[in-house]
């Protein structure tokens, strides 16, 4: 983890050149099939295995139309990689998000995955709710192949700028005769702390033709459960700030915000004493979490073929995929509150960028706070199709194609969603945090009693008795999302050397989604310290993170205390039910006591999206130059009509809690205590020429180049079309809201594509590319400030109560220095009896009271921050692809490698302070695979690395540093029947890191896990 892996990605970098070299003058290798005269017999052997698979790659690859690459079955229901998106990494340009440590989805020449749309058979399919599809919900026992077209093309599917991935199944007259396969294997996830060792996955396919083989059914079955872990440690956010004077906090300039620390300030060392044009950035939190998981993933795949005569085939397909997965949550944290007066500080500096090396708070947050939470949720996808391909003449073939899936992603537990239920105890009278520039945060918690002058007069041990119950929340979604497609498609082939493509389509997809969530808003405790201390137990995060800079530091909190989920919540709703912690602080939900999640969904919205295209495509074979050629030329048409309505909660006043400062939205209730809602609806259209063109020609024999032009398209995500209006939060300062936009446009691509690709040998070949895409119609995010949304929602800060307060305080002197504290006081000293002041506790001492206050209608309109996504930017990115793949003739041996480097016009610049607008997820690649397969034994080593890329380009932007990661798998076939296989991924359990402006600004650092399969399969 602390070796140079710069100087690992030179040295890749020469190797690929090395074996490029090399390979272009290696001996031919032996055909994949072979045909042995005998008289007037051929007997065919066709070879399997890795070098087969990289055969029919290759072929998919040197007879495309375009650019496309491809991954191949190497065997019937043997795929390259356990997992679909880690077998697309090995391709060229195509890099992997990981979650769980299992590839999930996919980035392709640096565009996300919102930016590439995943087909099945040529099929639009549903995802849980967006754009991006998940591959984790896939097995790959029941895929024969997988296309991935970089360039656009008329009769390809629309959505994906950066590629468009067409997963293909297996099918039964594809496949003629009776063949069938079944696997059994051990699972090992080395992150799991409490789960199985080994837990199960077994997985078969069966294919049989009939009547001639004009009759055909498969079978594709898996069902896997899965036991892991994920341990990290967080920051929630680097607040980044510019550099203010004194006054210019006192004089509440825009510069000086929440959190600000003036220059000069004697207690931030190592911290500029004047006013620059740098920035630095204030941690809000350290958070160490630990999760145990389980996953229980089915999918089934059942086709029916019929062929009653030579020209008509039809097919009728169904396929169900369900991923359950369940997680338990452990946390420890501590909240670095920005507005505390008393912090110490220590800085480090890089060029204009300030970023702490030490953070601390002296007093001021009290709460010692950890929680423990459940969540659970399961996404389920059903598709029924029917394909009927017929061929009227020899010139003419027509296919009409129809499917009705969806896909659903629901709660799964009888807590909702997600469930959390935090404990804390109010002694936490220092906190530091220690952050280094590889290393994880480190956080110090001491805990005790400080008097009014903050100075410190006891200290505490970690103890159960000191415990209260704290804050929860139970969270419910529900997301749906129906694909409903019609295509109808044909080729007229006028002569040997000129065709025409041609078809029409139509698609709906709806989708739907509602949440909602059950808050007890009781952060600073409830009942009696101690009432809770025989349901806790100690546990320690010692040995978690062994192997990572910072781990075993003697300053860490490791301690922490855990319990029974069940039985925290049955003794916080016994105590509500006796008195002793008093009335519930939010919305109790159907249970009324605010310890259950509710399915009266206040937020609910539907957008339905009718697309409807046609395209045509020609296909012209001709020399040029004396050397065969084609060109392909096609135009696509495609108008989009967006239908969008939402119901969103009506809101009835604002409460302002004094002491801590934080106030509520609360929502209007019926006399039942339901959410009020109200009912929006927008709509939007537009329409699209696609137009592309495909050229080749075989200058000299096996030696291919291309040239491609295609315009491309990629849809608003569904979240930036919804249209409801979205309250996110109310700060003293306003408000914060977020709305989509139905009238989007698409985001428009016009790209270039070229490349030489050299197939010298079989299973062998060099290919070489460049590409440029300039993109319109970026979707940015835009802020409308101020905005009096609620024209009867009052907040009480800055109203005449309040105003009367502050001058009472400070005797009308703006230096006066003061805080909640001494303002929860007077309120309670002097506003009890006022219209909307509520004081509970009869303490001498102020901060024992409570006071809440809810806005007036003398009090001020509140405000809020709208942001709304727009159509508002262009940019340009380009790229370099190299890929090499070769076998050794007879030895087995052989390799694959390929680099990528991509490009962009617009790069985020960490030295202004404002979000900006820039592609996320850009970032070079490169891929090394090595592979033995001879005599029955197959070995594949594969190294995957992705350099450093831009994750969020936000005002605290987070960049995941560079990554790399060794998978292997071994196999051995005992007899013609029957083989034995070892797998193992992230075999060197590389960690995962992110970073803000700085890698001082450690935002996440997880523990990554090697995971083992281990198994066998026969094939009958």
């Amino acid at each position: 983890m602390m070796q140079n892996k710069k100087f690992k990605r030179q040295l890749l970098a020469a190797t690929i050149t090395a074996l490029i070299s090399a390979s272009a003058n290696a001996q031919e290798s032996t055909e994949l099939k072979k045909e042995k005269d005998q008289g007037t017999q051929s007997e065919e052997v066709v070879v399997i295995g890795i070098k087969a698979s990289l055969q029919r790659s290759l072929d998919m690859k040197r007879e495309a139309k375009g650019v496309v690459d491809g991954i191949s079955a190497e065997d019937i229901g043997k795929f390259p990689d356990t997992n679909l998106a880690e077998s697309l990494q090995r391709i060229t340009g195509v890099a992997i998000d990981r979650d769980r440590g299992e590839g999930s989805k996919i980035t392709v020449r640096g565009f996300g995955p919102d930016f590439n749309i995943v087909t099945f058979n040529g099929r639009q399919m549903p995802t849980s709710g967006g754009r991006s599809f998940d591959f984790s919900n896939i097995a790959s026992e029941g895929i024969s192949a997988v296309e991935v077209y970089k360039s656009g093309r008329a009769n390809v599917a629309t959505g994906g700028i950066g590629a468009v991935v067409n997963v293909k199944t297996s099918k039964p007259l594809e496949n003629k005769g009776m063949q069938a396969v079944v696997s059994v294997k051990g699972v090992n996830d080395s992150g799991t702390r409490r789960g199985s060792s080994v837990t199960p996955e077994l997985s078969g396919l069966f294919s049989n033709t009939f009547a001639e083989d004009t009759l055909g059914v498969a079978l594709s079955f898996s069902h896997q459960e899965r036991d892991g872990g994920t341990q990290s440690a967080t920051t929630q956010d680097f607040m980044s700030r510019n550099f203010v004077t004194q006054a210019d906090i006192d004089n509440n300039v825009p510069d000086a915000e929440w959190g600000s620390i003036a220059v000069g300030d004697p207690s931030a060392k190592n911290f500029p004493t004047e006013v620059n044009g740098g920035i630095y950035a204030i941690p809000t939190n350290i958070q160490y979490n630990l999760d145990d998981f389980q996953r229980e993933r089915v999918n089934a795949q059942l086709t029916l073929q019929w062929q009653p005569i030579e020209s008509f085939t039809g097919t009728i397909d169904y396929t169900y995929a369900e991923n359950q997965i369940s997680t338990q949550h452990q946390d420890l944290s501590a909240w670095f509150d920005p507005g505390c007066k008393t912090r110490e500080s220590e800085w480090v500096q890089e060029g204009q960028i300030w970023s702490p090396t030490r953070y601390s708070l002296i007093g001021c947050s009290k709460d010692n706070l950890q929680g423990v939470g459940k969540f659970a949720f399961v996404n389920e996808n059903k598709s029924l199709g029917v394909n009927l391909k017929w061929e009227p003449t020899d010139q003419l073939s027509l296919s009409l194609d129809y499917h009705d899936s969806s896909g659903e992603a629901m709660p799964n537990s009888k807590y909702g969603s997600s469930s959390f239920v935090a404990v804390a105890a109010m002694n936490r009278i220092t906190t530091n945090g220690y952050f280094s520039k590889n290393g994880m945060p480190i956080l110090e918690v001491q805990l005790g009693e400080r008097n009014s002058y903050n100075q410190i007069t006891r200290i505490d041990e970690l103890r159960a008795e000191d415990m209260q119950l704290s804050g929860s929340n139970f969270g419910s979604f529900h997301n749906r999302m129906d694909v409903e497609q019609l295509q109808l498609a044909g080729e007229f082939e006028f002569a040997d050397n000129f065709s025409i493509d041609f078809g029409v389509s139509s698609v709906e997809v709806t989708n739907r989604g509602q949440s909602t969530s059950v808050s007890r808003d009781s952060w600073s405790g409830v009942g009696k310290p101690g009432d809770i201390a025989d349901l806790l137990k100690t546990e320690s995060i010692k040995g978690v993170f062994d192997g990572i800079e910072g781990s075993g530091d003697p300053r860490q909190v490791t301690d922490f205390f855990t319990w029974d989920f069940d039985a925290l919540i049955e003794r916080g709703e016994a105590l509500l039910k006796s008195g002793e912690h008093g009335k519930v602080s939010g919305e109790g939900g159907p249970c009324l006591t605010g310890f259950c999640p509710s399915y009266d969904f206040d937020l609910d919205e539907v957008t339905t999206e009718t697309s409807h295209s046609a395209y045509i495509q020609t296909h012209f074979v001709f020399d040029s130059f004396g050397r065969p050629s084609n060109l392909f030329a096609g135009l696509r048409y495609e108008e989009t009509d967006v239908h969008s309505e939402a119901l969103v909660p009506l809101y009835d006043r604002i409460e302002w809690s004094v002491d801590d400062n934080k106030l509520s939205l609360k929502r209007l209730l019926d006399a039942e205590g339901v959410t009020k809602q109200g009912f929006s609806e927008l709509n939007g259209s537009y329409n699209v020429f696609l137009p592309s063109v495909d050229y080749d020609i075989e200058v000299v024999e096996d030696l291919i180049l291309r040239a491609s032009y295609s315009k491309t398209i990629t849809r608003p995500t569904y979240n930036d079309l919804k249209g409801a209006l979205i309250i996110d939060y109310i700060g003293s300062d306003g408000g914060g809201g977020r709305r989509g936009n139905p009238q989007l446009k698409p985001m428009e691509s016009t790209n270039f594509d070229y490349s030489a690709e050299w197939y010298y040998s079989d299973a062998s070949y060099v290919s070489v590319g460049y590409w440029t895409k300039d993109v319109v119609n970026f979707i940015q995010s835009k802020t409308f400030e101020d905005l009096p949304l609620f024209e009867n929602l009052y907040t009480p800060i800055d109203g005449p109560l309040y105003e009367q307060a502050v001058a009472a305080i400070t005797g009308g002197d703006p230096l006066f220095e003061y805080d909640n504290e001494d303002i929860n006081r007077y309120f309670a000293e002097h506003f009890a009896n006022e219209p909307g002041v509520s004081v509970t506790g009869k303490g001498i001492e102020g901060d024992e009271y409570k006071v809440v206050v809810t806005g007036q209608s003398n009090d001020p309109v509140a405000t809020f921050d709208v942001t709304l996504p727009v159509n508002q930017r262009k940019t340009s990115v380009d790229g370099y692809e190299f890929m090499v793949q070769h076998s050794f003739g007879e030895t087995g041996f052989g390799f694959q490698a390929n680099y990528t480097i991509v490009d962009g016009s617009l790069n985020y610049d960490i030295n202004l302070n404002e979000a900006q607008w820039v592609v996320p997820g850009m970032s070079d690649t490169a891929n090394l695979v090595g592979f033995y397969d001879k005599n029955g034994l197959q070995v594949r080593i594969a190294y995957n690395w992705r350099d450093e890329f831009l994750q969020n380009p936000g005002r605290d932007p987070r960049f995941v540093a560079e990554y790399y990661q060794w998978d292997m798998n071994v196999s051995y076939e005992f007899t013609d029947n029957f083989s034995m296989f070892v797998e193992a991924i992230n075999l060197t359990e590389e960690d995962y890191r992110v970073h803000g402006r700085s890698k001082y600004q450690v935002r996440s650092y997880e523990v990554g896990h090697a995971r083992y399969n281990i198994g066998a399969r026969y094939v009958f």
